[in-house]
């Protein structure tokens, strides 16, 4: 009996935590939960310790390259006080030690943990697919102890390629002077610091641990909704680079008979608990989101890399154990998360479609808007060798159909607040189209037809599309018959050959509404149910 109760308290102090028990139905916002774990004071003095521990830990990080110049400049780094560092840090390793064994016992007394740590360790110990679902369902701890549903055993993507341009073009934009290109491996090398001491934190904040400590109770009440409202299943699944994603699964198969899957990509600060899956469940899809490396219970860091290796282990996922064709996935992007959305499209050509909200052309201009312009060289030569998202190159590799929803007041992508024509959606619509259609868009002239309706507001864009759009029945006649001769969308393509100049003109603007959408918000807003359809192929 001392034997048993001592392993409780061992299994208690090494435990996950516990975050709260999933209610039989949904809470009532009206009243106070008592469906969350409700820690005592030591217990919760000790996640504090641990909180700061973290945050004093992730700055450490982020300053240390930095000290160790300093130290180094000031003749600091002796033997000496090498020695007393190291005595520091042990000094430093009692208290989080002495907080584990605290926190240990405060688990031991506290009944509701106590029966959960005996449920958990039972199902670790004899798991199978019904046990582990049925205490996910049950509660919601963190996934840090939870073995993965999913894994990829070969390592299938190992290095990031430069998708915006070569190598050598790239060294004779950015390193004109003999100097310049005297210290190209110096400037890379402090680039790869910059971009792993903060760039990386910038462009993903919602990896940050203070982040994640302010959205903890949203993230809660989230996972609480998808669970107990919709029946969603979690699922961790393990990437070809070792981390561990957090991931939900709504089915509508058997409730709807909808075979067409959504997979949801978020924003740099989203979690699926509170991001964009919202959307297409209320549209009555079956829905698949994930939290990238770093974000919510996912393990891991955020960057380029573990970005790809992410969305690629939830398609396959879906293809290989929730048995879903490739040709009924449709993924859904917001904002950064487009560039795991392009990614997967150019890798799953057959997907059913890519939907873009608020999503930008190419990184690199939001970057150097950030940062001062003398170093503007400096920041496309880091961007472009360690954080390359550039959607416009992606799309073009892409064949399959998609749409953008541009949000007319985004604060994020207008460069200029509330100036429609410096959205960056319009750079993406500038490339592509005429990529796609160069036989419409071949002339001066009806590019800046496309720039001009493009730009334009409602009342202003509703007058040029009745001006040259008047005939909506003839235009799709030469759409359906150009598709019957051209049974499968490639592009370049050939449409438009043999029109006339005034016909090119109308389906230079006839093409944009059949790849943009606007949303007259800001770029935060959750999408409403009317702006979400399947793309379809358009010529």
């Amino acid at each position: 009996m001392l034997k048993n109760q001592f392993v409780l308290f061992w299994e208690c102090v090494f435990g996950p935590k516990l975050y709260q028990t999933y209610p039989l139905v949904p809470p009532s916002p009206t009243r106070q939960p008592t469906h969350l774990y409700i820690k005592n004071t030591t217990e919760t003095l000790s996640d504090i310790v641990f909180l700061v521990f973290k945050i004093l830990l992730g700055i450490f990080q982020t300053i240390c390259p930095l000290c160790i110049l300093y130290f180094y400049y000031k003749g600091s780094l002796t033997y000496e006080n090498g020695i007393l560092l190291l005595r520091l840090s042990s000094c430093m390793i009692i208290i989080p030690i002495y907080f584990m064994l605290l926190r240990g016992i405060s688990r031991f007394i506290n009944p509701t943990y106590k029966t959960f740590i005996n449920e958990f360790f039972q199902v670790k110990c004899n798991s199978t697919q019904k046990t582990r679902q049925k205490l996910l369902t049950k509660y919601d701890f963190s996934l840090s102890h939870w073995k993965p549903d999913y894994i990829i055993q070969s390592s299938t993507i190992r290095k990031l390629p430069m998708i915006s341009t070569s190598e050598k073009n790239l060294i004779n934009q950015t390193e004109v002077t003999f100097i310049e290109r005297l210290f190209h491996y110096p400037s890379l090398l402090f680039g790869y610091i910059c971009v792993n001491v903060f760039g990386r934190r910038l462009m993903f904040p919602g990896s940050l641990q203070i982040i994640r400590h302010m959205t903890n109770r949203a993230l809660l009440d989230g996972r609480t909704n998808l669970i107990v409202s919709h029946r969603a299943k979690r699922y961790i699944l393990r990437t070809s680079d070792g981390n561990h994603i957090d991931t939900i699964f709504v089915d509508r198969r058997i409730i709807d008979n909808r075979q067409t899957l959504i997979i949801t990509c978020e924003g740099n600060a989203g979690f699926y608990e509170i991001g964009c899956m919202m959307t297409p469940i209320e549209a009555g899809y079956s829905v698949l989101g994930w939290n990238r490396p770093g974000f919510g219970e996912s393990s891991g860091y955020p960057g380029t890399l573990s970005e790809i290796n992410s969305i690629d282990a939830v398609m396959r996922y879906a293809i290989e154990e929730l048995h879903f064709s490739v040709n009924n996935i449709v993924v859904f992007a917001w904002s950064i998360g487009g560039y795991s959305a392009c990614w997967t499209a150019v890798h799953y050509q057959d997907i059913r479609g890519l939907i873009l909200d608020a999503v930008f052309d190419d990184v690199l201009p939001l970057a150097q808007r950030q940062m001062p312009s003398f170093a503007s060289k400096f920041v496309e030569k880091a961007i472009r060798y360690y954080l390359d998202l550039n959607n416009i190159q992606l799309l073009k590799l892409y064949n399959g159909p998609f749409y953008l929803i541009r949000r007319t007041y985004d604060e994020i992508m207008n460069f200029i607040p509330g100036k429609l024509a410096t959205n960056r959606a319009n750079e993406i619509l500038f490339s592509i189209l005429p990529y796609r259609y160069p036989f419409i868009y071949h002339n001066d002239e009806t590019f800046t037809l496309l720039k001009q309706y493009v730009c334009s507001k409602k009342v202003h864009k509703q007058r040029l599309f009745h001006k040259y759009c008047s005939d909506i029945d003839d235009i799709q006649i030469q759409i359906e018959r150009y598709q019957l001769e051209n049974p499968i969308g490639s592009y370049p393509c050939k449409f438009g050959k043999n029109l006339s100049f005034n016909e090119r003109q109308r389906f230079a603007i006839y093409l944009v509404d059949q790849y943009l959408i606007d949303f007259d918000s800001q770029h935060c807003t959750s999408l409403p149910q009317s702006y979400f359809y399947l793309p379809n192929r358009c010529v």
